[in-house]
């Protein structure tokens, strides 16, 4: 289970007609309303009258600019748990992140090939304070990864860009898999970071470094895609600096001549993360079964052709 957190500045109005309205799946399924399967301090059959309820409590803090908390909690393709528990699992997540006291409303979604859940939360709370400030982006992963233990759901995996339909993604998780993707096809021929630098600049993505300022030492590393920059470790984990360093200090035990026949789909960021991890660069064969035999029979051929020149020599 993987959790998202948007503050974007979004009314209630907004938010609440997005995850309520209508969803068209695939081109062949008919229309298929969202459905709301709980809602706390607020009314659910009516995304309108939602919205009023959400807004009438902010005006207990009308200077709050962005009041509205949405929230997306999402299950790998295949994991389909029943309606209680994801409600259970929604109103631990709130908990978890400090959304508590306040009007909530848990809406599914099965408009794309993973189920999700839509949460929108009030951060005005019943008393009018404000709740869920500081980092609750971070908040909210380490909340999903504890409650994925706890429910026994399955572990987020790596990225699967064969899965991922990037026009569906709202504009920032679209430039971030995009960074992913440029990341993942040129690591394989990078040997330091000064040359994944130049491939990335070359699809128009630029790198900056966060350095210590007492010793000027690299510390972190982001990426920016237009008006979009990321951290290395919120395209993937296994882009933070740390990673990227220890992935590039062990890809020169590769042969150059290993690396440059590799095919694309091995070529690709966790796999090849995996395959180091396990200790098996150095059983990467450049060469098929297929190619070893027709090199196999190659030797055989130039021998018995040496055979028959000698023996061809002789007789004369």
């Amino acid at each position: 289970m993987i959790s998202k957190i948007f503050i974007t500045g979004k009314t209630f109005g907004e938010t609440c007609k997005y995850v309520c309205e209508e969803l068209r799946q695939r081109p062949e399924k008919e229309l298929e309303r969202a459905q709301v399967l709980y809602v706390e301090g607020v009314r659910g059959h009516d995304y309108r009258l939602m919205a009023a309820d959400f807004e009438l409590q902010h005006q207990f803090t009308p200077e709050k600019e962005k009041p509205v908390f949405h929230g997306v909690l999402s299950f790998p393709p295949g994991e389909r748990p029943d309606d209680e528990m994801m409600v259970d699992i929604s109103r631990r997540y709130l908990q978890e992140i400090g959304m508590t006291d306040t009007q909530f409303a848990i809406v599914k979604h099965t408009d794309k090939e993973h189920l999700h859940l839509h949460i929108v939360a009030n951060r005005v709370n019943n008393e009018g304070r404000i709740i869920g400030q500081g980092l609750i982006v971070e908040r909210g992963i380490k909340a999903a990864q504890k409650l994925t233990r706890e429910y026994q759901l399955t572990q987020e995996q790596a990225k699967n860009l064969e899965l991922t339909h990037l026009e569906a993604l709202h504009e920032p998780d679209q430039h971030r898999y995009r960074i992913y993707q440029a990341i993942r096809e040129s690591l394989p021929y990078c040997w330091d970071l000064e040359d994944l630098e130049k491939q990335l600049l070359e699809k128009a993505i630029s790198t900056r470094y966060r350095l210590d300022p007492a010793t000027g030492e690299r510390q972190g590393i982001s990426f920016r895609i237009g008006d979009y920059c990321f951290r290395g470790s919120q395209v993937d984990p296994a882009y933070s600096l740390k990673n990227l360093e220890r992935t590039l200090s062990l890809l020169p035990e590769l042969k150059q001549e290993q690396r440059k026949e590799l095919k694309p789909e091995l070529k690709q960021g966790p796999l090849l993360k995996q395959e180091l991890k396990q200790g098996q660069e150095e059983t990467l064969k450049p060469e098929t079964e297929k190619e070893q035999q027709q090199g196999r029979e190659e030797d055989m051929g130039h021998t018995h052709h040496l055979r028959h020149s000698r023996d061809h020599g002789l007789s004369l």
